[in-house]
């Protein structure tokens, strides 16, 4: 069985494992594709791809962008880019930016809580970033919280004591950013939404009209209802189809390379069409 796994992250973004860690895993588990698709970034791609290379494990260059289409908060997940591309590059940088500024108002607010914690006290990422899940790793070093979902539930997720509205890309900048850059674009695990089919249809219609390519069929949150709409509307639509695990290495983690969730392999279905597609998204 062709063991896939188009989406995971790393240290450069907010994974545990190095690029090279993760490729070393998933050639333990068996994998023989591995898409490293770190959010907002694609810094960590040249040690996955040389890791890749090393080992003979086929690698695709990714990534994961936050956006937002009419009120709806989504995931983009690129494949295929090149690196290099000037509007790409320019584009992850204003994300970093607005990430920054966001991690200090978090952290104001944290302050304004009782809780004495600077930016300077978060890890150094010399090859990443710095984001929610590092502060929720903070909060629970330091006792603050009992646990990174203590601190996302007390602190961090949206409604929560010290959260702080992101600055995201409309969804048609995401797919624009992606698709100018020689990539694909796909719609991240759906699910996490909790939108009704009629509105998840109507979503990936408008997406579609971006140039949204496929759609992430098989996620630890897309149920099986959830993948039984979207296998059929995928093929209706003659979207292309993929599947991750969303591995970080965290304790939140639902599933682990391969998989996407209760044990259950990534199916391969679909693959062929995937990477005809990346060579000529077009």
């Amino acid at each position: 069985m062709y063991k896939i796994d188009l989406h995971c992250h790393s240290v450069f973004s907010d994974g545990l494992l190095s690029p090279t860690q993760l490729i070393t895993r998933a050639e333990r588990r068996g994998l023989n594709l591995l898409a490293l698709t770190d959010h907002d970034t694609m810094a960590g791609i040249p040690e996955a791809e040389d890791a890749a290379d090393n080992c003979g494990l086929k690698f695709i260059a990714g990534l994961e962008l936050s956006a937002n289409h009419n009120g709806i908060d989504i995931h983009i997940l690129g494949y295929g880019m090149r690196p290099v591309d000037d509007n790409l590059r320019s584009g992850l940088e204003r994300i970093q930016t607005a990430r920054e500024r966001r991690n200090e108002a978090i952290l104001k607010k944290l302050r304004a809580l009782g809780h004495e914690l600077q930016i300077t006290d978060l890890p150094v990422q010399n090859h990443g970033q710095l984001g929610r899940p590092h502060i929720a790793h903070l909060l629970t070093t330091r006792k603050i919280a009992t646990s990174e979902n203590d601190a996302f539930r007390r602190f961090l997720r949206k409604g929560a004591a010290a959260y702080v509205k992101r600055d995201i890309l409309t969804a048609e900048k995401a797919v624009t950013m992606i698709r100018g850059a020689g990539g694909l674009a796909f719609m991240a695990h759906p699910g996490l939404a909790g939108l009704s089919e009629a509105v998840l249809t109507r979503l990936l219609t408008e997406l579609m009209d971006f140039g949204l390519s496929g759609v992430e069929v098989y996620h630890p949150s897309n149920s099986p209802k959830n993948i039984r709409f979207l296998l059929d509307f995928c093929e209706r639509r003659n979207l292309l189809i993929s599947g991750g695990s969303d591995f970080h290495g965290r304790e939140r983690d639902r599933a682990d390379l391969g998989e996407y969730g209760g044990g259950r392999l990534i199916p391969s279905s679909g693959l062929k069409d995937f990477l005809f597609m990346l060579q000529s998204p077009e």
